[in-house]
């Protein structure tokens, strides 16, 4: 049964496109850039925990004994599982095996099984009778693409990692020793498969290494190669629609092998320090990692694309900037330029300090239209007469927007109505 695939729209489509057509991705990644796997080992033998971006995996190596395969007596079995649950993409379906978790499983076998990375001769007991069957059971906890590298990152660091007790064989009797009685066995590996995939946009025109979940659904195919620190191919495997050349394959195969070294390193240095620990009885397991990754707030898109930016942009935001400090340069002077002055029992009126604040005040209301922006008209003069004690009734006058010749009255009324 085929998973059902999430709708990826047009506009995601071209807008993913588009970047690459200018040379960038998303994530901010060139082309050839992989994201960063963290290895992390858990309590048990052969418990592994490696993410790859967002994308995270956990394998567990298990062992039981049991009779070979007649065509093989004396060569134990490696069997290797992912399990594609809803915890990791809802789209998945638990307990189904989907088109996409078989052909993760034969690829898996293809790099570690067809190229003999394991001594299957070591895992024998007694031939015709007893061998060991190793099981890989992988599961993938978070998709956000490129499963197959980190499943087979997980893979092989569980099975470096791992330890199988001992067994002595008297007769017919077979006698498994605890931990206690003697020391487990490491698994014997001849060299570390490591896969590599590319996707492949516009028919071979552009190769991006390490796809994430949205470059998947708008690739046209892939490329996944198996390579060992040795510069040895393990495996290959184009599917899609787009047809590479030799060259390109070539070129792409040296770009990956370098990456398979990489890994190969990292992983045999991260076994090695967890080994250190162990010997030194130090606190191991990665559940502290998983709650610092929980506790993390998630990365937003918005992050990404702040790196692009244009002139029209930069010229509004220093617009903006500017109209932000024109206006608190008027919050603060607006109380200076004019104050209420009382003029006598119920009079007051609105009177400018000076001159300087008034050309100021005026300054600030001349500047080019397109570059300030609009401020507030001070509300219009208002002068009120009082007319308790008299008895004429053309005293009460109400002057609105009054002009040049009658603010020169009013500014001779004001002078004789001031005490000296």
């Amino acid at each position: 049964m085929s998973v059902r695939k999430t709708t990826i729209s047009n506009c995601e489509k071209k807008f993913l496109l588009k970047n690459l057509s200018e040379g960038n991705r998303l994530d901010g990644r060139t082309f050839n850039e992989f994201r960063k796997v963290n290895l992390e080992f858990g309590k048990d033998w052969g418990c592994c925990y490696v993410s790859l971006g967002k994308t995270k995996v956990l394998a567990q190596v298990s062992c039981e004994i049991q009779q070979p395969k007649s065509s093989r007596p004396s060569e134990g079995i490696l069997i290797i599982n992912i399990e594609l649950n809803p915890l990791a993409d809802p789209n998945f379906e638990a307990g189904r095996s989907s088109d996409l978790s078989v052909q993760l499983n034969r690829l898996l076998e293809k790099c570690l099984k067809d190229s003999k990375a394991v001594d299957l001769e070591s895992l024998c007991i007694k031939m015709n009778e007893k061998v060991w069957v190793i099981r890989v059971d992988i599961n993938v906890l978070n998709h956000e693409g490129n499963i197959l590298d980190c499943a087979s990152i997980a893979a092989l660091a569980a099975l470096t990692h791992f330890r199988r007790p001992d067994v002595t064989c008297d007769g017919e009797e077979f006698t498994i020793h605890s931990l206690k009685q003697r020391d487990p066995i490491p698994t014997v590996i001849h060299h570390y498969p490591v896969c590599v995939t590319y996707s492949i946009f516009s028919g071979g025109e552009f190769i991006l290494a390490d796809p994430t979940l949205l470059e998947e659904g708008v690739s046209d195919g892939f490329l996944s190669i198996g390579l060992n620190a040795y510069k040895e191919l393990c495996g290959l495997h184009l599917i899609g629609k787009a047809a590479l050349n030799l060259d390109v394959i070539m070129s792409t195969a040296e770009k990956a092998a370098g990456r398979a070294s990489n890994i190969v390193q990292q992983i045999k240095e991260s076994v090695q320090a967890d080994n250190e620990k162990r010997l030194e009885k130090k606190d191991t397991g990665f559940h502290k990692t998983v709650l610092e990754e929980i506790e993390k707030p998630l990365e937003d898109l918005s992050l990404y694309l702040n790196q692009w930016s244009s002139n029209k942009g930069k010229k509004k935001k220093k617009k903006n900037k500017d109209k932000r400090k024109e206006k608190e340069y008027i919050e603060e002077t607006k109380d200076s330029i004019a104050e209420i002055e009382v003029l006598g029992s119920g009079t007051a009126a609105l009177v400018p300090n000076d001159s300087e604040s008034n050309s100021k005040w005026e300054a600030c209301q001349s500047e080019d239209e397109d570059e300030v922006m609009v401020v507030e008209i001070p509300a219009p003069v208002v002068e009120t007469v009082d007319i308790a004690n008299t008895d004429s009734e053309e005293e009460a006058v109400v002057i609105l927007n009054a002009d040049s010749k009658t603010k020169k009255k009013k500014k001779k009324l004001k002078n004789k109505t001031s005490p000296k």
